[in-house]
């Protein structure tokens, strides 16, 4: 049982887009949240190279704000020590009360209450304060800060050190005592906006943490890029810890941004996937049906026009409305067809005109068996008479007799000779100018003769005009024109010759006074063997006037012949050269 290609083509794409909106549904179920984590990687990681290009140019404060505007992501430089870098605008400077009296300035943000209007209210300049710090080399990092009224603590230092909470991982590291006054605080004003990052309070509680993390290696510094999560109030985040070499020193670039919470999304998701893959399946079903019919449509009329051409029908044609390979096709089609129905149509008038010229030919062979029938007939009756020696006197007059049959016969064979080599159609004659007066002048001076027998009068209208064909053959052709009125035209009456030119054709005609001929006869007179008068045309061959045909016809020349008022009228068309 034959299957429409309808069918084939609807199952293939149900299946097709079937399987794709499977494997989206899929991927999305199994690997989106993976994908998701990786490209946020590998976002972040763009941004930090981008934070350290912007922070030569501008600052690092300036760095990390542009980023967080722009790309809510919070970056910053640290320093081996996990301290902020470049804190210009969040800090007091204390003058120490040693043998050097140096000045130590405290970044504010990494102590608890920072961000409290009491606190920062009552640290104020002149103050007395007491520091305790954690020693580390040459530097200390301070974690405690006390005033009379007041104090400010690091928890995530002190709750490693001193308490319940102490981590014995951080007893190795040494702490001291500092005693100064403070002698400048720079904080923003209360009521302006804090700048990035001092006002995230997720991302400095991370960075103290990382802090606390290399005092507890005792400052070693990080070899390779380290990748963290964190989880806050049910959020995560994306931390990278980037160490950079400044001037042979370990930094670091820190960065962190926020996770969208895709596993409830994920989740909202799976529930939906019902209700989208049953529409989706609708919507396959219906544009898979439609893109087979559509597609199919065009396949089905080739299929039922190549079935009629197979039949040698050619009526019906592919319609071409696309230019893609179908339409190509169907125009290729609409070629072939056009060709055979050409071709077969060529083939089947070549097979008329093989029958006409079996006809021609079975003609031909009756004719020339006629006209040599004649002569070998009037020769016989002449050889007879003079093997007999009946009539001796008159036997110069039966050689002279077939002394004419003679040269008739061998005129006949030399004009079919003619007559085949251009009906053939591999003769091609040579074309040159010539002028046409003078090759009138010269038949007519070829034939001047029976001109004079015949007592005929003789007109000539000519220009001196250059036309362009074979002269010889045009000659000829004049020649048979001209002997055909000769022959037809009675003694004493008149034959005109004339050429009339234009600017791109020269008319050549002959004109004699005489009987005009019938519409039955003009048919017929460029056959071969006809004679309009047999009776008083014994003297032609009958094939003067096929031969001109084929003559004129290798010229590509317009031709005819006409009655006319006085007579008959024979005329052909050569062009001028330009």
């Amino acid at each position: 049982m034959k299957k429409s290609i309808v069918f084939k083509w609807f199952v293939l794409t149900v299946l097709l887009f079937s399987t794709m909106f499977l494997f989206v549904g899929i991927t999305q179920n199994y690997f989106f949240e993976k994908y998701y984590i990786n490209e946020k990687s590998d976002t972040l990681g763009m941004y930090m190279d981008e934070y350290s290009e912007i922070a030569i140019k501008k600052g690092g404060e300036a760095a990390s704000g542009e980023l967080y505007r722009n790309n809510h992501v919070w970056i910053t430089k640290l320093d081996e020590y996990g301290r902020i870098c470049d804190v210009e605008n969040y800090y007091i400077e204390v003058e120490l009360q040693n043998e050097s009296q140096s000045t130590l300035r405290i970044p504010m943000y990494s102590f608890e209450g920072e961000y409290s209007s009491d606190v920062l209210s009552l640290l104020e300049a002149g103050e007395e304060v007491i520091i305790d710090t954690v020693n580390i080399a040459d530097e200390r990092i301070p974690y405690l800060i006390q005033t009379d009224s007041t104090g400010a603590v690091n928890l995530d230092i002190a709750n490693k050190l001193h308490g319940p909470y102490a981590d014995k991982a951080y007893n190795h590291l040494i702490t001291g005592i500092l005693r100064g006054r403070i002698t400048k605080t720079e904080f923003p004003e209360q009521s302006s906006y804090i700048l990035f990052p001092y006002n995230e309070h997720y991302f400095i509680k991370q960075v103290k943490e990382f802090q606390v993390g290399l005092l507890a290696d005792n400052g070693k510094p990080l070899q390779h890029t380290k990748e963290l999560s964190a989880t806050e109030n049910f959020a995560e985040y994306k931390i990278i810890i980037k160490p950079v070499i400044e001037n042979g020193v370990t930094k670091y670039i820190f960065a962190m941004t926020s996770l969208q919470p895709v596993d409830e999304a994920v989740a909202v998701i799976r529930q939906f996937y019902p209700y989208y893959f049953g529409f989706t399946f609708l919507c396959i079903i219906f544009l898979a049906f439609i893109f087979s019919k559509w597609l199919a449509k065009p396949l089905i009329s080739i299929n039922q026009v190549t079935g009629k051409i197979a039949n040698m029908d050619f009526t019906e044609k592919l319609p071409v409305r696309s230019a893609d390979e179908i339409g190509q096709l169907s125009q290729k089609i609409n070629y072939l067809s056009n060709q055979m129905e050409t071709y077969i149509g060529q083939l089947k008038q070549d097979l008329d005109k093989e029958r006409k010229l079996e006809t021609i030919r079975k003609e031909f062979i009756a004719g020339v068996s006629h006209e040599l029938k004649t002569p070998l007939a009037v020769m016989k009756s002449c050889l007879s008479i003079l093997r007999d020696g009946i009539a001796a006197e008159k036997r110069e007059h039966y050689f002279q007799a077939m002394e004419d049959e003679i040269q008739r016969t061998d005129l006949l064979v030399v004009n079919m000779l003619d007559l085949a080599k251009f009906e053939s159609g591999t003769y091609k004659p040579e074309m040159a100018p010539f002028e046409i007066d003078m090759a009138i002048t010269e038949v007519c001076r070829s034939l001047a003769e029976q001109i004079k027998k015949k007592n005929l009068s003789l007109t000539l209208s000519i220009c001196s005009q250059m036309v362009v064909g074979h002269k010889g053959l045009i000659s000829r052709v004049i020649t048979n024109f001209l002997s055909n009125a000769i022959r037809h035209t009675e003694n004493g009456h008149t034959i005109v010759i004339a050429v009339k030119c234009n600017e791109q054709t020269a008319e050549i005609s002959v004109e004699n006074q005489g009987n005009p001929i019938s519409e039955e006869y003009r048919k017929k007179i460029w056959d071969q063997f006809y004679r309009v008068e047999a009776r008083t045309s014994k003297a032609g061959t009958g094939l003067g006037l096929s031969i001109s045909k084929e003559i004129l016809e290798l010229h590509h020349a317009v031709y005819g012949v006409e009655n006319t008022k006085d007579g008959v009228r024979f005329f052909f068309t050569l062009p001028i050269q330009p």
